[in-house]
Formats: C-alpha cells, sequence, structure tokens
C-alpha cells in the first residue's frame, strides 16, 4: 500500500448511497473497508474489505474496528451511510419500528464515529484533515407525513453531527453531513441520483471543503428553499 493512499471506512456499503460512495472512492485510489450487515465473513478484493457489521450493535461496531485496526492503524475517514426507513403515522407505527430506526440511524452513527476517532487522530502531520460524514436527509428539514419517526432520526443525527464537529475541533477532524432529497436506492425511487450525492460527499473528502465543519447540507435541488403554493 502507498504511503499516500488515503483509507475510508464506509458504513452501509452493502447497497445505495454505501455502496455507489465505497465504488467511487476505490477507483479514486482509496483503500476502502466496507461495512454492512448483509456481508459475511470479512474478505479483501480490488481495494476494498468488506467486513459484516450490524451498526446498531455496540458489540459488532467494536468487532468490525479492532478488524479495521489490526489491518490499518490510522484511517483518513468514515463516512455513515447506515440507515433504514419505517413509515406510518405517529400514533400507528409499532415500538419495533420505532426502535429500529433510531437504533440504526442515529445510534449506529454515533457508535461508528465512537469507534472511529481513535483511527482517524488528528490533522497534525496530515496533509489532508481526516472526516467524517454522516448521511442526514432532507426529513430532516422538511419532515414528511407518515415519515415523522425517520425524519425525527435524521434531525437527531444532524444535530449529532453539528456537536461532534465542535467537540473534535482542537484535533482538526472535520465533520459535517449531507442531507439529500429522494434518492434512487433500493428504499425509494427519486428526483435525485445517488451520484449527486456521492459527488457532494466526495467534495466534503478532499482539500476544497477544508474550512467546512458542523455543516448540514442540503441537496435536494432547491425543493426546501422556499415554499411554493399550488397553482389555481
Amino acid at each position: 500500500m502507498s504511503t499516500q493512499q488515503r483509507i475510508a471506512v464506509v458504513t452501509g456499503a452493502g447497497s445505495g448511497v454505501g455502496a455507489a460512495t465505497a465504488t467511487h472512492l476505490i477507483a479514486s485510489g482509496w483503500r476502502v473497508f466496507g461495512l454492512d450487515r448483509s456481508f459475511g465473513a470479512a474478505e479483501s478484493s480490488d481495494g476494498a474489505m468488506r467486513i459484516h457489521c450490524d451498526v446498531s450493535s455496540s458489540v459488532s461496531v467494536a468487532e468490525a474496528f479492532a478488524r479495521i485496526a489490526a489491518e490499518a492503524p490510522r484511517i483518513d475517514a468514515l463516512i455513515c451511510s447506515a440507515g433504514v426507513i419505517r413509515t406510518g403515522t405517529l400514533e400507528s407505527i409499532s415500538e419495533t419500528d420505532f426502535d429500529t430506526v433510531f437504533a440504526v440511524n442515529v445510534r449506529g452513527g454515533w457508535l461508528s464515529a465512537k469507534a472511529a476517532l481513535p483511527l482517524l487522530g488528528n490533522a497534525e502531520g496530515r496533509s489532508l484533515a481526516p472526516r467524517i460524514v454522516f448521511m442526514s436527509s432532507i426529513a430532516a428539514i422538511r419532515p414528511k407525513l407518515a415519515g415523522g419517526v425517520y425524519a425525527a432520526s435524521k434531525a437527531a443525527l444532524s444535530t449529532l453531527a453539528r456537536v461532534l464537529a465542535v467537540e473534535v475541533a482542537q484535533r482538526g477532524i472535520l465533520v459535517n453531513a449531507v442531507a439529500p432529497g429522494t434518492v434512487d436506492t433500493p428504499f425509494v425511487k427519486g428526483a435525485s441520483t445517488t451520484g449527486d450525492v456521492v459527488g457532494l460527499i466526495d467534495f466534503l473528502l478532499g482539500p476544497a471543503s477544508s474550512y467546512i465543519s458542523g455543516a448540514v447540507i442540503p441537496l435536494d435541488g432547491g425543493t426546501t428553499a422556499a415554499f411554493v403554493p399550488p397553482k389555481g
């Protein structure tokens, strides 16, 4: 491995934005550790190692990051893309679905960041500062009916991202969140594209974003910029 090769951990790397991000980073010369609960035993190929990990489980996260630490004592970026969605009104949604959404979307991001911070270290002696990027959602800004629990989980994740950015600022670690609109993934079919999200993540990992931290960046085509009343 080249001493200049940057190393990333991507959660939720089994599908959707996580998989697309991992593929893009590998093509850009990164070494990638992809975590997903759909993965089996750890396997390596083409600049990537796939590791089974349920981000909602502290034991699973600890095991995954211990495996990463054995392979790479330092990483340059963590992209938290693991997430689930459950729909239903606040009155009708089950306690199980509520707990699942918060366990994966909020607890999973928090556990992953906690486990990654020792490997991210600090910016001293690096040409680029270490980065964390959380996958929030435009739902955190503009929730939808029957999507209140999912929206609340993403609002909580956005808050964690902002606070963590300040807490680790002295180490030179940059922390941001991406808030896409509807994305074409196995969850949904919509207007925004996975490629747009990956492009923004790539920007947040690069030199041009070295003064951006604590931001939650909408990627929604301007749909939350102002309310457009219906015609007629």
